[in-house]
Parts: C-alpha cells; structure tokens; sequence
C-alpha cells in the first residue's frame, strides 16, 4: 500500500487496522482486482475518531460481474452487509466487529464510476484514476440529500439507517452548541 500525504495521521486512528486488512483482502484477489482507490476524509488525512473507510476496488472491464460475485471475500467476519447496485457501479458496504463502517465501491476500470474529490491511489498503476470521469466534490447537503432520497425509496436497512443516525449524532456532539 503507498503512501500518502495525511497517512500519518490516518495511522493514529482507529479505522486504520480496518484499511490495511481490506486493501490487503483487495489486493489477494489480482484475478479480479487491478487497484484501490481512498476516498474521502481518510484520503485528506482528515479523519477522526468516527470516519469510516471509503474505497474503490478496480476491476478490468469484462471481470466486473465475477469481482461483484466475489464482495464478499472482502467483508469476511463483518457483523452485517449492505449491498447497493446503481449504474454499473456496486456498491459493497459492511460493519466490521469493532462498529467501523467500510464503503467498498467495485466499478469496472473506464466504467460508469464518477470519481469526486480526492482521490489517493494505493494499489495498482498511479494512472489508474485517468481511466474514470472526474467531476467535482458533493457538497454535504447532496450527500444528505441522496441518503435521504434512498431512505424514501426504502433502500437503506433499519440497521444502516441506525448507524447513519448515531453517527450523526455523534459529529453534533463533537462539535458542541452551534
């Protein structure tokens, strides 16, 4: 796994254990993993006691039903799964023991994948985000806005939507009275 700016101090969290087991798990599987992509605070080297792990796992183009057939080698041991398939891109989603949320993505290399914002490749050919679509960051109100578009159409579990919950409740009571 390369090294990034921000990696330091990703390595003083307690997601960090989380990330080298799942990159590592990504990277077993060379038959049907060509790279992994950070995304998110952890790819700023912003993250905190609550982060959870934003990935990407890159697969070639023609291996993208057999890496999708596959998730699961990724979330061995996971206390529960959440598993979203929208425009090509799967979305593979789980808690692991210690309550640490991993969002996996695994998208087809040159696929239908957007990337958005910073990006930190760790495995695989530097290059490799040239082969998505970049555009620019969501806004938190977007993000807000889809989770709660996918709520609506009854498309996130009770226990998703639990762990969405605290979490928010938990960044309100971090960050004190506004």
């Amino acid at each position: 796994m390369r090294d990034w700016p921000g990696r330091e101090h990703v390595e003083t969290l307690r997601v960090w254990p989380v990330l080298v087991e799942t990159v590592m798990r990504i990277e077993a599987h060379p038959h049907l993993f060509v790279g992994v992509f950070l995304l998110g605070s952890l790819s700023r080297g912003e993250g905190d006691a609550i982060s959870d792990v934003d990935l990407v796992a890159v697969t070639e183009r023609g291996r993208w039903d057999a890496a999708w057939q596959s998730r699961e080698l990724l979330s061995s041991g996971a206390l529960v799964r959440f598993d979203r398939v929208e425009g090509g891109v799967g979305g593979h989603s789980w808690l692991t023991p210690e309550l640490i949320k991993v969002e996996c993505l695994i998208a087809a290399r040159g696929g239908a994948l957007r990337l958005r914002g910073d990006v930190v490749v760790l495995v695989g050919d530097e290059s490799l985000p040239e082969d998505f679509e970049r555009t620019a960051p969501l806004t938190r109100e977007a993000v807000d806005a889809y989770a709660a578009d996918l709520r609506a159409r009854g498309e996130i579990s009770d226990v998703e939507a639990a762990y969405g919950d605290l979490i928010a409740l938990l960044r309100r009571e971090l960050r004190g009275p506004s």
